[in-house]
């Protein structure tokens, strides 16, 4: 009874180890659709509502889903604060390196979205609205990079999990 029990454990945490990776690739893609549409409402704030950015990254962190949302809070906090970083480019910058670990995004996203936060604060509206949208397709690639990941590896790690349970339980027993 006690080696069926055992069996039932591995299998079962291997399955979920699977699980947990394939829901990493889903994540990713359902991250950089958030980011996407994240951009385009800063991209709309700056140009049609002239809101400071202070304010713009204050009304994503209410608009945008966890963890994207603390990202946003984090480079409005900076912004606002009276000491330390100032610039949008560096409290973006900052506030992506502490919650990159939160992130199913990968370098690269994370690299676009830096390269975003060059821009930030440093033009006028238009400038900023083209480097938005060049951010805004280069993750859309990116997202459908994502997505073939995900319909290529997701399933595959479900059932290596799943698999690899029934491997272990062979040898061990």
């Amino acid at each position: 009874m006690l080696k069926i029990l055992g069996a039932a454990i591995i299998i079962a945490a291997a399955t979920a180890i699977g699980w947990v990776q394939a829901s990493q690739y889903a994540a990713r893609v359902r991250q950089i659709r958030q980011m996407i549409h994240a951009l385009q409402r800063l991209e709309t704030s700056i140009m049609y509502g002239y809101t400071p950015l202070d304010e713009a990254f204050s009304e994503l962190s209410y608009q945008a889903a966890a963890p994207l949302n603390q990202v946003f809070l984090h480079a409005s906090q900076m912004m606002q604060s009276t000491q330390g970083v100032t610039t949008a480019k560096d409290a973006w910058a900052e506030a992506l390196r502490t919650h990159k670990g939160q992130l199913a995004l990968k370098e690269q996203d994370v690299r676009i979205l830096m390269e975003l936060g060059l821009s930030l604060g440093v033009s006028d509206r238009e400038d900023q609205r083209n480097h938005i949208r060049h951010a805004v397709k280069r993750l859309e690639q990116e997202e459908s990079a994502a997505k073939e990941e995900h319909s290529r590896y997701g399933r595959m790690s479900r059932s290596l999990g799943i698999l690899s349970g029934i491997m272990l339980v062979i040898l061990m027993y």
